[in-house]
């Protein structure tokens, strides 16, 4: 199982050593498994990251990226969802897939035609930046009525995914890409109840005073000039950070709920789970609010292997070694003993 949050950073996840985050389930991965400690993403950005993460190859080699283009079908075909596929395992995605597969040379997602739907055994993935409204993804429409955020949705989804994909007796490989805590900021109103009344430090190193450091190329975009909410005021600043944290305990949630299938299935003994992120969010640091650019909060986001068959004395630990975006797609196929391209 390979879980991506977006755009969440290493400390806004509670292992990280944040407390005043509600993640009570990532927090229980990184007991069982193993938490890394420096997990950096090679482009910082949505849609080259993911690119980088199904194919295990740098941006220079994908040719993926906003303004770079799609990424060729002929590439796509060395994923390693793809490759587990013809291995014999089903596969599943659902969630943001954040950028085009296609031949041409535009990085439109906006129709199913540009997506490979037909790649993957079980599709639920959505279009474009995707929507928090359940009921505006035609895939997960059906889930609207009990869960009307998204992100509770890919969790009722992941729960009949693995029961279906246990009924195939194949092995399986299930992708969800979380549309949370992209924004804009909109948590799902079930989980009001957890940060209510709270108030939010700002990290040490926030605003234009802390920022003497940066290049001058570094203050040009968006990333400096832009996401205003961050630094309008107090009260902004507390409800930008609280929204964010909010969309984040959401995907903890789901996690939640797709542990508790994998025990009632029969099947948690014998799956790897790993949970990571696209890229940070700055929240303020550097007077940024974005990413893109690679400084910690935007390039690092928290990785967790769990591998039940990790003896109980080896679990809970914490790994200083840099590891990055490149790595995800070899480490899956090994794990599945397939040689990665």
């Amino acid at each position: 199982i390979f879980l991506l949050s977006d755009d969440q950073t290493t400390i806004a996840t509670g292992c990280y050593g944040n407390d005043q985050v509600v993640t009570p389930n990532m927090d229980n991965l990184a007991k069982e498994g193993v938490l890394f400690e420096n997990h950096y993403n090679t482009t910082a950005i949505c849609a080259a990251s993911r690119a980088i993460i199904l194919t295990g190859m740098y941006e220079y080699k994908t040719g993926c990226n906003f303004e770079h283009g799609p990424l060729q079908k002929e590439k796509f075909a060395k994923s390693y969802p793809v490759l587990l596929r013809e291995e014999g395992y089903y596969t599943g995605f659902a969630g943001k897939f954040g950028f085009a597969v296609d031949n041409g040379n535009s990085m439109k997602h906006n129709s199913y035609d540009k997506l490979p739907v037909d790649e993957f055994d079980n599709w639920a993935g959505g279009l474009g930046q995707t929507s928090y409204k359940t009921a505006n993804n035609k895939y997960i429409a059906k889930y609207a009525e009990e869960y009307p955020h998204s992100t509770r949705a890919y969790g009722a989804w992941a729960e009949d995914f693995i029961i279906e994909a246990k009924q195939t007796d194949k092995p399986f490989c299930m992708s969800i890409s979380f549309k949370a805590p992209h924004m804009p900021f909109s948590p799902d109103q079930y989980f009001d109840y957890v940060y209510e009344g709270k108030k939010y430090q700002k990290p040490k190193n926030y605003g234009a005073e802390n920022a003497t450091h940066l290049a001058p190329q570094a203050k040009t975009g968006r990333q400096y000039k832009s996401y205003d909410f961050w630094r309008d005021s107090e009260e902004s600043y507390q409800k930008t950070i609280k929204d964010y944290n909010q969309l984040i305990h959401g995907v903890d949630y789901a996690l939640g709920m797709i542990r508790k299938t994998l025990e009632e299935q029969g099947v948690a003994d014998n799956t790897i789970i790993i949970f990571t992120s696209d890229n940070g969010y700055s929240c303020g640091a550097h007077n940024f609010g974005g990413k893109v650019l690679p400084y910690e909060e935007a390039s690092k986001s928290p990785l967790i292997i769990y591998d039940p068959r990790t003896p109980i004395n080896e679990r809970g630990i914490r790994r200083e070694q840099i590891t990055a975006s490149i790595d995800m797609a070899p480490t899956i196929l090994k794990y599945a003993g397939v040689n990665p391209p």
